[in-house]
């Protein structure tokens, strides 16, 4: 919305301006920020509850963005209004390929630069663009650090189920650092107030305007006898008052939102401009950053939908014209591909859609970059035009979660190369169709197109090309634990990366080969991966970060190797959220969620399991976070447990790979024998353990090995499984349970008990799983000690004592316990020597089990249940 002044009266919004005074007041007082959502429908008037408060705000500085109307809106423009008016650092980065992270941290410079406190205000965040989102994302996680009053609004009735914001929201801590404000209609009295003046039937008005402010702020300015029907028919008489050259210049502004300069109107009406004073006077327009747009987005639409089609081609081509010659600075792309579509100018289309599209790419807006590239797509003619957007167009798709859309892209530009005779770009095509299909579930078919990529390069002198094709069939053989197709690859990789001075082959192929030789527990694994890590670093290539933080994570986990673990993962989520990596993060996050399993943490552990499935980006991952929900369920005696294995076996028979396979397969066979179904064990088991034995993958027989053993099967036990497998499977039941234990991993300590028939062992067994509340698996130990004639067993606690009915762990009751005493995050983690984002996550936890929504309402509920740590 543009920036209007505010009216000598605002009705029934003295509590939200109350609360938002409030909330500045602590910003002043305590040098620490405070985030505002303010949400309501369209013309509701959220931009006129903050610009009454910004004027009352007496002394602090304001910052104001807003995010565009247009379809493929501009990467970070409300951060680029901002800079408009803040100068500095955020200035130099509005104007160049700038990432999120870089933006956020200048914002956040910028708010601790003035002696009084700053309010930002981001509006109409439903139209943000994926660039905006990882900024404003960052910028909230760091907000107590900077005296800022960040302020977001949005139409929370145009936020469906899967709208990016409502994932943004949904992540924000219910913390006193964050408060919400719903705006609400106008009640009928309200609406007489303001009818009154007018003459007009106040009980009519709020018939016809349901208590919408702007509708009825509309129908009073139209002065018609007869009350407009709709807000358009308001904005429509309100601007036929005008004289022909206003509603003229009124037309220009409505064809290029999301603002005006007044050097564009002079391109696009010039004779008209002097009418610039009649449309500002009105209030049909307003100043908003040294520019002019209407005073509400509803009546720009109102206006823009009046005027008539050739008009309509007319203004979008001097638009154009005038865009693509600024007297200042760069033209902006997006603005031009949007203009250039609408003038049917084909050319223009396609060079600035694809130039647009490459900008947002490089800034992490990816849902924009591919509106950009089927923009441009839309009017290529030439074959190696089409194949090279739609490569494009795949890999924007792959970082939006849609690798089925990405395949189809990928495959038609495949076709297109081949028809151009284009060898290199066909097996280059190839090559990005074998990882799209590693990276969108069907691993199984990635083999056929990498190998056909290198063939065709063989053909030709060795190049840069074929040494990334090796990289891509060492990927392949490592997702498919292949070693000795890793190693033949591998070494014909890396001698192609040397001779061509190829730094990503070399990381990449380093990364592969590291990855499966940690795995195996060959020395050198781990070292190969991080050196791939710094190269990567190095090289500021993002991707190549992301994906040696997956393969670190992945690789640990698997080996229960945690010393250190939770550093590395969220250093690798902290990069992944600051570089826009979603789904490398949400990779990461199943890793953390695996370990936290392992570590007796399920609460935690279901929370980003959760929090996995449940993101925007989750739909890859899911096979790995949906063994961990159940088995914490399974484990819990809890319902709903088949459901989520059989989504998992389905999705892990799709990829194909072991690495994908084995847990799940180890997971259906633990929820059997939790049923008491053993016998379902061979089943559950056998095509993985097959698979495994015809590679040589013995690093995957251990688990399957052990369950198998519980299910009364005798397979051959390979000579190299790790020795806490190699204990229970030849009966040394306490030294297995000695070796996890030493691992932090008690669960898998008491199941390798378990398995023994000595009382003592088996009491000691119990008293873990009854520790770790798992429910059902402490009901199978305990029937067989009561078959065995064992006296005495203790039952446990019950799922809700009298002392802990939130079922609080210790560390909780702990937290909660300073949080009462009105600690910060920051200052609880040095008091516990946590780090704050450990702290974040149990206040997080503790606000959940609870049931509450703020600190003050957890220590309250505390005091009544009498929580205290023992």
């Amino acid at each position: 919305m543009a920036q209007t002044a505010a009216p000598p009266k605002l009705l029934e919004r003295s509590a939200e301006l109350t609360l938002l005074a409030r909330q500045l007041d602590f910003v002043r007082d305590q040098s620490s920020g405070r985030l505002g959502l303010v949400g309501g429908e369209a013309g509701i008037g959220k931009t006129t509850l903050l610009r009454t408060f910004c004027g009352q705000a007496g002394g602090s500085r304001l910052l104001w963005g807003a995010c565009d109307s247009l379809f493929t809106p501009r990467p970070l423009g409300p951060f680029v209004d901002i800079a408009a008016t803040s100068g500095g650092e955020l200035a130099r980065l509005a104007g160049s390929r700038a990432r999120p992270y870089e933006v956020a941290a200048a914002l956040i410079d910028e708010l601790r630069r003035g002696a009084s406190p700053t309010i930002v205000v981001l509006e109409d965040m439903q139209w943000a663009d994926e660039a905006t989102l990882d900024a404003v994302r960052l910028l909230t996680r760091r907000i107590e650090g900077a005296p800022g009053l960040v302020i977001l609004t949005y139409r929370d009735d145009e936020l469906g189920p899967t709208h990016p914001l409502r994932f943004l929201l949904g992540e924000l801590p219910r913390q006193d650092s964050v408060f919400r404000i719903k705006v609400q209609r106008l009640s009928a009295d309200a609406v007489a107030t303001l009818a009154r003046p007018a003459g007009v039937d106040g009980g009519e008005l709020y018939r016809k305007t349901a208590g919408n402010p702007f509708f009825v702020t509309e129908v009073l300015a139209s002065a018609d006898e007869e009350m407009p029907s709709t807000v358009r028919d308001a904005v429509l008489s309100r601007a036929a008052r005008l004289s022909a050259d206003a509603r003229a210049l009124l037309e220009a502004v409505a064809i290029a939102p999301p603002q005006a300069d007044v050097w564009m109107l002079e391109g696009v009406a010039g004779d008209k401009v002097h009418a610039l004073g009649e449309c500002l006077a009105s209030g049909m327009l307003a100043r908003q950053n040294g520019s002019v747009a209407f005073h509400h987005e509803l009546a720009r639409l109102a206006i823009e939908e009046s005027i008539a089609p050739d008009r309509v081609l007319v203004l979008h081509r001097r638009t154009l014209s005038a865009l693509a010659a600024p007297p200042i600075g760069s033209p902006d792309p997006a603005r031009l591909a949007h203009h250039a579509e609408a003038a049917h100018d084909s050319e223009a289309q396609q060079r600035y859609a694809r130039v647009a599209g490459e900008l947002a790419s490089a800034v992490g807006a990816h849902r924009e970059a591919a509106a950009q590239f089927q923009r441009a797509l839309r009017v290529a003619d030439s074959l190696r035009q089409r194949g090279d957007l739609l490569t494009l167009l795949a890999q924007e798709l792959l970082h939006v979660n849609r690798a089925d859309r990405a395949i189809v892209a990928q495959e038609q530009a495949n076709v297109l190369f081949k028809q151009a005779g284009d060898v290199v770009g066909y097996a280059d095509g190839l090559r990005r169709l074998s990882r799209l299909y590693m990276c969108g579930g069907r691993g199984a078919d990635a083999g056929e197109p990498i190998r056909g990529a290198i063939a065709l390069l063989e053909t030709l002198p060795d190049s840069r090309e074929l040494a990334f094709a090796y990289s891509g069939l060492v990927m392949f053989h490592m997702n498919h634990d292949d070693a000795d197709g890793v190693l033949r690859a591998g070494q014909r990789s890396l001698e192609l990366a040397r001779r061509f001075d190829d730094d990503e082959t070399m990381l990449h192929t380093l990364n592969s080969m590291g990855s499966i030789e940690l795995t195996m527990g060959v020395a050198g694994g781990r070292e190969k991966l991080l050196r791939s890590l710094d190269i990567a670093h190095e090289l500021g290539m993002d991707e190549h970060v992301g994906r040696a933080y997956i393969n670190l994570s992945d690789c640990m986990a698997t080996t229960h190797v945690y010393d250190g673990f939770m550093e590395l993962v969220t250093r690798g989520i902290e990069f992944c959220l600051e570089h826009g990596l979603e789904l490398w993060r949400m990779w990461i996050m199943t890793s953390q969620a695996r370990a936290l399993l392992d570590q007796g943490d399920w609460s935690r552990a279901a929370d980003v399991a959760n929090a996995v499935l449940h993101g925007e980006m989750g739909q890859l991952p899911r096979v790995s976070a949906l063994p961990i929900l159940a088995l914490i369920r399974a484990r819990r005696g809890d319902p709903e447990v088949w459901q989520l294995l059989d989504e998992a076996g389905v999705m892990a028979e799709h990829e194909g790979e072991l690495q994908f396979a084995v847990p799940v397969a180890v997971a259906r066979a633990e929820a059997a024998w939790l049923e008491g179904r053993p016998e379902a064990i061979r089943e559950e088991t056998q095509v993985c353990v097959d698979k495994a034995v015809e590679l040589d993958a013995w690093w995957k027989l251990g688990p399957l090995a052990v369950w198998r053993r519980r299910a009364g099967l005798r397979d051959e036990v390979h000579p190299r499984l790790p020795e806490r497998y190699a204990a229970e499977l030849r009966g040394d039941f306490a030294r297995a349970a000695e070796l996890w234990s030493a691992l932090a991993c008690d669960y898998d300590a008491a199941l390798a008990l378990a398995g023994s028939d000595d009382e003592e062992l088996l009491r000691r067994s119990l008293t873990t799983l009854q520790r770790l509340g798992a429910r059902a698996t402490a009901a199978v130990v305990a029937r067989k000690l009561r078959a065995l004639g064992a006296q005495g067993i203790a039952r446990g606690p019950r799922p809700a004592t009298q002392r802990n009915p939130a079922q609080l762990t210790e560390r909780e009751v702990e937290v909660l316990e300073l949080v009462g005493a009105g600690m910060r995050n920051s200052d609880i983690a040095r008091k516990l020597f946590l780090t704050t984002k450990t702290v974040d996550h149990h206040v997080s936890s503790i606000l959940r089990k609870l049931g509450v929504e703020s600190r003050s309402q957890a220590a309250a509920e505390a005091a009544r249940l009498g929580l205290r740590s023992g």
